[in-house]
């Protein structure tokens, strides 16, 4: 599947399951129990697309991993609530609340590791995170401070999620074959290549520092301290000459008397 499409379609997903929440929550009187089967065929597909941006996403591999396992976790969590394992209301805020704080986690995690950058992903991911977390951790507790009806609470999981969703498809690059890319087009690829180089040149030159530096601690160490086996060992060696040193004393001493 092409970039474009998976792009498109993970963001309409997004948007769907944000609408989907907003829906659980202008209706917050029903039961769960009624409105279980489409909600856990909507987080199945959620799942299933989520699965499919991680083959089109085109950052880091980390980032990529932990789209997969959001994807399959929505997936699974879907398949649960059809399968009326996951319908009970005392039950399903914990285990969406849990869900979201775990979305949470992962993007401030993200967002640490560009906070030196400070660039628009590093406020993406931060904002987002905060959103999951105090969400999350309010429907996980279940605290009694709003009085939130069930219905409601899934409903506010539902749309953090489908911001997160949304998010990951804002993210994903569409990638244009090379003759219909530009002069700039080409330039700023070709610039990020050289960026991603230089990063990994730096690395480089920093693991062979540290392995100039262990070659010279070795040649500085003696060798019996390095090589154990050039230690004295019982019975060997210098305790060899100890103890026959020892008996020609005794031997000396008994001659003596």
């Amino acid at each position: 599947m092409e970039d474009k499409t998976v792009r498109i379609l993970t963001m309409l997903t997004g948007i769907l399951f944000m609408g989907a929440g907003v829906f659980l929550i202008a209706n917050s009187g029903i039961t769960f129990l009624s409105v279980a089967f489409p909600t856990g065929l909507a987080f199945m597909i959620a799942g299933v697309v989520e699965c499919l941006s991680y083959s089109s996403y085109r950052g880091d591999n980390e980032e990529r991993t932990w789209i997969l396992i959001d994807g399959t976790t929505t997936f699974m969590l879907g398949a649960l609530i059809i399968l009326n394992k996951l319908t009970a209301d005392a039950v399903i805020p914990a285990v969406l609340g849990l869900w979201v704080i775990t979305t949470g986690i992962r993007n401030f995690v993200r967002a640490w590791e560009r906070i030196e950058e400070r660039k628009h992903d590093f406020y993406d991911h931060l904002i987002i995170g905060l959103l999951n977390l105090v969400c999350g951790l309010y429907v996980f507790f279940d605290s009694d401070i709003l009085n939130l009806q069930t219905m409601m609470m899934v409903g506010l999981c539902v749309v953090v999620q489908g911001i997160n969703i949304l998010h990951v498809g804002s993210t994903i690059i569409i990638q244009k074959p090379d003759f219909l890319k530009t002069k700039a087009e080409k330039l700023e690829a070709a610039a990020a290549k050289a960026a991603e180089a230089h990063v990994a040149a730096k690395e480089a030159i920093k693991a062979v520092k540290e392995a100039k530096a262990e070659v010279r601690v070795i040649e500085a160490t003696p060798e019996e301290v390095l090589d154990i086996t050039v230690a004295p060992k019982p019975g060997t060696g210098e305790n060899e000459n100890a103890a026959s040193d020892s008996t020609s004393d005794l031997a000396a001493a008994q001659t003596g008397r």
